[in-house]
């Protein structure tokens, strides 16, 4: 078949568009022609393997509406779709965002990273109020595709809450070559990779290491982060946050990088943290396990999914001394943290691997080719 993989912006380096490219990779292996459809693709800012793909790009200019961004992703998205049937014509859309548009193509599989109706934010009466067109055609959107996805048992909870639809669990796999068991950095570092934005609540991480300054232990933490057009504002905030807290030394913040830089970090550090709470499911944490580091997460969503509290890691209240403690225990413990190291690349073998995650892949587009074919 010639499948089309929809997402509404590749253009950066986050864990959403590493599960596009994922996507690519094992529906093309599968034997299908593929292409992407998005409104946005910057080569400079996007992962190099998205070079070698069929790519159609209905905007090449990014557009902030604030509130209204939503809105204007409803009107764009389904432009977005038209623009690429006129020159790939699929016989299947998967759809990896925009989840309200099945109901308007089809055949169609949705992949779900999470609800865009969850996203908003309760106090926020204002963007709920002009959201609400985009929640009637995404939960029609989910109850007209011929199946569904969810990235994590915590997100196919929530589907199935919020629209009755039942779906499967694929976690996004990762690429045991690309990320593999490094030694560890003498100068002993601890590590966060995410977004840089507020839900990702970098302050804990960054708190937790003014925790161990004022306690006599000097740690070094490095953000890498990748910034989000709309949220610069965030980043400076980081920054000065740092600043004002006589970090500087401590910390280091570093922006966007290459998996070639990447993958280095998550090698060389001690530990690794993670500190949104109820995140969907988190890329971070797996590639860090991955690459055989214990990992400290908040509570809830993906997280509690993937790492065992105890024993690959632990799972943390988002207090900033509660996580300075456990930093500090697994520092002076060397034989624990690269025993815990090592049960959490067996983990992500046996779980979390891009072979387990082709194989739901693989049963979920068959029973929409045989859907299809009834």
């Amino acid at each position: 078949m010639r499948v089309a993989i929809v997402h509404y912006d590749i253009s950066m380096r986050t864990g959403a568009q590493r599960l596009v490219l994922a996507l690519g990779s094992v529906i093309t292996g599968l034997g299908h022609e593929t292409a992407y459809f998005t409104t946005r693709y910057d080569s400079s800012n996007s992962f190099p393997e998205f070079g070698n793909q069929k790519i159609f790009v209905s905007q090449r200019r990014q557009i902030s509406l604030g509130r209204f961004k939503a809105l204007n992703a409803l009107v764009r998205s389904r432009k977005m779709v038209e623009y690429g049937i006129q020159r790939f014509n699929p016989d299947l859309f998967v759809f990896s965002s925009n989840y309200y548009l099945p109901m308007h193509f089809k055949p169609s599989l949705i992949y779900c990273h999470y609800p865009e109706r969850l996203l908003i934010r309760r106090n926020d009466w204002i963007r709920r109020a002009l959201h609400y067109p985009v929640d009637v055609e995404e939960r029609r959107g989910f109850r007209s595709a011929f199946g569904v996805i969810s990235n994590s048992s915590f997100t196919k909870k929530a589907v199935k809450d919020l629209y009755g639809v039942d779906s499967a669990v694929a976690f996004p796999g990762v690429d045991l070559e690309k990320f593999n068991l490094g030694i560890e950095n003498k100068n002993r570092f601890v590590l966060t990779v995410n977004r840089i934005v507020p839900n990702k609540n970098l302050e804990l991480a960054i708190n937790s290491i003014g925790v161990l300054k004022s306690q006599g232990t000097n740690v070094s933490l490095i953000i890498a982060g990748t910034k989000q057009p709309g949220f610069e504002w965030y980043l400076d905030k980081l920054i000065h946050g740092i600043r004002d807290k006589n970090l500087d030394k401590e910390i280091q913040v570093r922006i966007d990088l290459p998996d070639k830089e990447l993958i280095p970090l998550y090698q060389g550090c001690s530990i690794f943290l993670y500190t949104p709470e109820l995140e969907h499911f988190g890329y971070g944490p797996v590639e860090a396990m991955a690459s055989g580091r214990p990992v400290i997460a908040s509570p809830g969503g993906g997280p509690s999914e993937t790492v065992l509290n105890g024993e690959t890691g632990f799972i943390v209240p988002p207090d900033p001394k509660k996580w300075a403690k456990k930093i500090v225990e697994l520092l002076d413990n060397d034989e624990r943290r690269r025993r815990m190291g090592i049960l959490a690349r067996e983990r992500v073998e046996a779980k979390f691997s891009m072979g387990n995650f082709a194989r739901v892949i693989e049963e979920s587009l068959n029973r929409v080719i045989v859907s299809i074919e009834r």
